[in-house]
């Protein structure tokens, strides 16, 4: 049976965790088990902040439980925040080189990377309820700038549900500029950045808006006025995993 290491990241964690237990269920109805290993914030915006010291200290711990949850048997670190996977795969082993750090972000795969690889060696589940919407999907630029192996793999999955199409696929950045937008001095010019894909949104109404980013899905939901979901909400419903 496959086991992977789940880093839930800040967002699922506090902000919106059923986007972790869609997670949970989406992997274990594929016939993936899922660990959670101890874990602190990937440090991401401790970084931006200047709080280097505190950053190492979470960079090493995560560093150490991961590569432990990776020796111990599971197969990969899977994530569901863009944010947290470009920040394990790119900047850890520059902050903490060694050879435990070069695992972690070796074997560290954005969800949608993994649905994919799962698809393509015959190993994902296609049982999907019809969902007859419209989507508005919009690609956060932490997802994009992990390469266009990464990219269109939302998009992909989102694909296989019976009925759903979209609407729209957009790119523009929301404007936060990781948390910096949540700043008062940065408000301004964060909403202006944003105005291009809210205008976007309000201009091509969908059934559904989706995105890989929670801080995106804030911003989009505050200028549009709509409700953003991760797409691993929706390939949970698909699958009528419904929380009971």
């Amino acid at each position: 049976m496959r086991k992977v290491a789940f880093f839930t990241g800040c967002f699922a964690n506090y902000y919106d965790p059923e986007i972790g237990k869609a997670f949970v269920r989406v992997l274990e109805h594929n016939g993936v088990e899922v660990e959670v290993p101890p874990q602190a914030c990937c440090a991401l915006p401790m970084v931006s902040k200047g709080n280097i010291r505190g950053a190492f200290k979470n960079m090493e711990d995560n560093v150490a439980s991961l590569s432990r949850a990776l020796q111990d048997g599971c197969e990969y670190v899977v994530l569901t925040c863009s944010s947290c996977s470009l920040m394990l795969k790119r900047s850890y082993p520059h902050f903490v080189p060694g050879e435990e750090a070069c695992l972690v972000a070796e074997k560290t795969l954005h969800l949608s990377e993994y649905l994919s690889m799962l698809a393509e060696k015959g190993e994902l589940k296609h049982d999907f309820r019809p969902i007859p919407e419209t989507v508005f999907y919009h690609l956060p630029c932490h997802l994009r700038a992990q390469g266009q192996a990464v990219v269109d793999k939302s998009v992909d999955l989102l694909r296989f549900i019976p009925g759903l199409t979209y609407k729209k696929i957009a790119g523009n950045c929301c404007g936060m500029g990781g948390t910096n937008g949540f700043e008062k001095r940065n408000f301004r010019l964060s909403r202006s950045i944003a105005a291009k894909v809210v205008g976007d949104v309000k201009e091509t109404p969908a059934d559904r808006v989706v995105t890989d980013c929670g801080i995106c899905q804030l911003q989009i939901e505050t200028g549009a006025g709509v409700k953003v979901i991760h797409p691993i909400k929706l390939l949970q419903e698909a699958y009528g995993l419904q929380a009971g």
